[in-house]
């Protein structure tokens, strides 16, 4: 890269990182004509052209909508990074710092005089914006400060796990990773986690060949396969009782074939999977643990030799 195209970029970060991604592509386009084989001040001159619109219709928006507006926009926007052949590692942090910081300030001008499940989302987004920015553990503190807000939701038990990795507090991440996809592995936002931890875990699911909601119900049950989801804890006797329904009842659903059954089927499985962890743990009769391998056994004969391996 010559000289020119990098004072040029170098120019483009700081109005970028002030939220000011038109004038970037401005300068950036000066700069293109006397060095047009540039792929680097072309992707960050498109990178800029994806971003002008959002910024410029922010002022319109109210404190809460503006941070939505950004943190959705910045999924789309990874969603294109991933078919860029020539992604430039250091324009793409300028516009995350220009996000996430902008969204950070506008999430904590909502803060005032809103309920406490708002409140919680708000502590949640907050959180996720210091995550972004790299303040792990300022964001965990937002997120358990939502967590006490509004308790057992996936979302913020993921994202806490999320955050416990990322200050290399494994066990603790490993936890909340299987308390919140037990909870509910729909609700959990995979866009939102950056983890190694997780990132590996989703990487070999997808690796089966599942994908979308099939992929998030099956995380949880390929973490405890491969040993990743390897901390659990004693099931207090009203959620056994809750947990031995809830199997009951998913046995029911996966006879009516007018289910999806993709959905069901690691649903149930990974219940199996939390009833014989609790057997175990407890020291129940093994002839009950006994029953639910074989429940196992019936429900998928290929993980089911995974499972006793």
């Amino acid at each position: 890269m010559g000289i020119q195209s990098e004072s040029a970029l170098s120019q483009a970060y700081k109005l970028i990182e002030n939220g000011n991604p038109e004038q970037a592509k401005v300068l950036l386009e000066d700069a293109l004509t006397a060095n047009l084989d540039s792929d680097d001040l072309v992707f960050a001159i498109h990178c800029c052209s994806f971003w002008t619109e959002t910024f410029s219709s922010l002022p319109q928006l109210s404190p809460f909508e503006q941070g939505e507006s950004l943190v959705n926009q910045w999924k789309r926007f990874s969603s294109l990074l991933k078919q860029e052949k020539h992604p430039l590692e250091n324009t793409i942090y300028a516009f995350k710092k220009s996000v996430y910081s902008r969204a950070l300030e506008q999430y904590k001008l909502a803060y005032e005089d809103k309920d406490e499940k708002f409140q919680s989302e708000i502590y949640r987004k907050v959180g996720l914006c210091y995550k972004r920015l790299g303040s792990y553990e300022m964001a965990l503190s937002y997120l358990i400060k939502a967590n006490t807000l509004n308790q057992d939701q996936a979302v913020i038990l993921a994202e806490m796990a999320d955050c416990y990795d990322l200050c290399g507090k494994t066990n603790a991440a490993k936890l909340f990773f299987r308390e919140a996809f037990f909870i509910d592995a729909s609700k959990i936002e995979l866009d939102n986690l950056d983890s190694p931890l997780i990132f590996g875990l989703v990487e070999k699911v997808s690796e089966e060949g599942y994908k979308g909601e099939e992929l998030q119900e099956w995380i949880p049950v390929y973490g405890r396969l491969l040993e990743i989801f390897n901390i659990k804890r004693t099931l207090k006797a009203q959620e056994v009782g809750k947990l031995k329904q809830d199997i009951y009842s998913r046995e029911n659903e996966i006879k009516n074939p007018a289910n999806n059954n993709k959905l069901i089927k690691p649903r149930l499985f990974n219940m199996y999977l939390w009833l014989i962890d609790h057997y175990i743990a407890s020291k129940e009769n093994v002839k009950r643990i006994k029953e639910i391998v074989l429940s196992i056994k019936l429900l998928d004969a290929g993980l089911y030799k995974r499972f006793i391996e």
